[in-house]
């Protein structure tokens, strides 16, 4: 019985936070209209920030694969492109 009041508990104190921010963001000073794009515009750093880091990660491992084939090739020599 006390983990069921413990459970009620914590679902309440976790849906009133959820309420408390939706009501801070919608009685906040800036108008809705401003608000909701300044979400977009946070959302949007954070996408383009993720995506960067990653890409960075993507090219990083291309280059520890390209070094890699070459190695196991035998060096450069093996692996110029011939025009």
């Amino acid at each position: 019985m006390s983990e069921e009041k413990g459970s009620n508990f914590s679902e309440g104190f976790l849906i009133g936070g959820l309420i408390g921010v939706a009501l801070g963001i919608f009685f906040a000073p800036l108008s809705g209209e401003k608000m909701r794009e300044s979400i977009k515009e946070k959302l949007k750093d954070l996408e383009l920030e993720d995506l960067l880091k990653h890409f960075s990660e993507a090219v990083e491992e291309g280059k520890k694969e390209t070094e890699r084939v070459i190695s196991e090739k035998g060096g450069e020599e093996c692996c110029k492109p011939t025009l």
